[in-house]
């Protein structure tokens, strides 16, 4: 904080609040005082305040038509009210002009102590922030923190934002999940396939949740080392997400290697039956990387590698609106290991079930495609439902639903369709009588074939010929 300016009538109290501010914890370069709003206005047209206390009642102009002059200034101070009790209301309604808070007389030192901090690393935030987009400058170093081949321009533009952002003091970096803990103040945050990527001022405290496995870079000087405390970051994320702890670390011989055709080979076991076994051993990789048999980073690499070689083989198998199950994030957006684990294997099992729905529906599909055809080609005879569903190995309820689906209308009356546009076309082609013409289009009687035909055309048999004859 550059300027602090402390606007008090009573000079002791005045005094008092310097002294407390200069004891903060908060570095202030300069504190001015003031004894009413008059001079206080008159420094504040000519010199940028950062922090202004205020009382209410002073000679020549109180507080709170100094609060309200300025609202006129191009640059505003943040303003904290000093209200005795009889005054409180009116701090409260000044809190609607813009000012920050208040502290009650008689002041303690405490109260003084949270407002500089508080005020303090709100100033940081807006003056990191000014000048640049926050977001797209997050987007620009976590591409350059993957791809560190830029271009001079935009490494020099780059730099420039860092530099601004986390000035000249040392810094670490933190990797965590995607619940990544409490930012801390003034800290760069990324994201990065679900993971939380802070860059944190080296006086800043990283104040994770409980037992939250991130994984803490040493401390770094300069922007040409950003890289670097990223790699530490997700080097010790890496260990923290096997062994379940922050910062924590063991060492291993790291000898052992997750076999090359593995990701294939889960990939072919998963929608078999050979699926649980796949499971065991995937589970077992991650057992050993725990024990530092197998490289922590070649392990949460295949687990990312299978994820995709799944999605990749099967999520186009899947009707479109489902498809969604197959994305997944990153392994190291969760915790740790074990919960990660707990989920994958709770996926795999949902998104095998689905693919089984499916392949069960396609069968189904293919089942009934072959008794349409069955009926299409013996309609003629004596058939029915029970027959051909039989003849297709299918649940006789299940066959009934699944054919009204597929060909839109339920089994008796495609039946009876096909019956009555045969009649037609041998009504219309032939010379045989009525009845021989409804036993040969497979109804049962005359009685049947009569009703069924009249129902479906208005006209019967006979007088639909007799029209046919005099259209040609």
């Amino acid at each position: 904080m550059k300027t602090l300016l402390i606007v008090e009538d009573e000079k002791m109290i005045r005094q008092g609040i310097a002294v407390m501010s200069k004891r903060s914890k908060v570095e202030i370069q300069e504190i001015l005082e003031c004894r009413n709003g008059l001079e206080a206005m008159k420094l504040l047209e000519e010199r940028d305040i950062d922090v202004m206390f205020t009382d209410i009642r002073m000679p020549k102009m109180d507080g709170i038509d100094l609060v309200k002059e300025t609202e006129k200034l191009s640059r505003r101070p943040k303003i904290v009210v000093i209200s005795g009790y009889d005054d409180f209301n009116y701090a409260v309604e000044m809190l609607k002009h813009g000012v920050q808070d208040y502290i009650l007389k008689p002041v303690k030192r405490d109260k003084i102590e949270e407002l500089l901090q508080k005020l303090d690393a709100q100033i940081m935030e807006e003056k990191k922030c000014a000048g640049f987009d926050r977001q797209a400058f997050s987007r620009q170093m976590m591409y350059y923190l993957e791809n560190p081949q830029v271009s001079e321009e935009d490494l020099a533009a780059l730099k420039w934002k860092f530099e601004q952002y986390m000035g000249q003091e040392s810094y670490y970096a933190v990797a965590a999940g995607r619940t990544g803990g409490r930012r801390p103040t003034g800290a760069l945050c990324m994201e990065n396939e679900g993971q939380c990527i802070f860059f944190c001022p080296g006086s800043a405290v990283y104040e994770e949740e409980p037992d939250m496995c991130a994984g803490i870079s040493g401390p770094h000087i300069s922007f040409e080392e950003a890289a670097d405390a990223y790699r530490e970051a997700m080097e010790a994320r890496i260990q923290a997400f096997l062994y379940g702890s922050s910062r924590r670390c063991r060492c291993g011989e790291e000898s052992g290697k997750i076999p090359g055709d593995f990701v294939e080979r889960f990939v072919q076991q998963f929608p078999t039956e050979h699926l649980d076994q796949a499971l065991i051993s995937f589970q077992n990789y991650f057992f050993e990387a725990e024990h530092g048999k197998i490289d922590g980073r070649d392990m949460t690499d295949t687990a990312r590698n299978l994820q995709r070689a799944l999605e990749e083989t099967y999520k186009k198998l899947l009707p479109e609106e489902e498809q969604d199950i197959f994305q997944r994030e990153h392994p190291l957006a969760w915790r740790c290991a074990e919960e990660y684990l707990e989920d994958f294997v709770s996926w795999v099992r949902q998104a095998g079930s689905c693919l089984d729905r499916v392949c069960d529906s396609n069968l189904n599909h293919s089942r009934i495609r072959a008794a349409v055809r069955f009926v299409e080609e013996n309609f003629r005879k004596d058939v029915n439902m029970a027959m051909v569903s039989n003849h297709v190995s299918m649940n006789y309820s299940l066959f009934s639903i699944a054919f009204k689906e597929y060909t839109g209308v339920n089994f008796v009356s495609y039946l009876k369709k096909l019956r009555i546009e045969e009649a037609k076309r041998l009504l219309e082609t032939t010379e045989e009588k009525v009845q021989d013409i409804g036993r040969m289009a497979g109804f049962e009687n005359d009685k049947n074939f009569l009703k069924c035909f009249k129902a479906a055309c208005g006209v019967s048999p006979s007088e639909y010929r007799k029209n046919t004859a005099m259209r040609k």
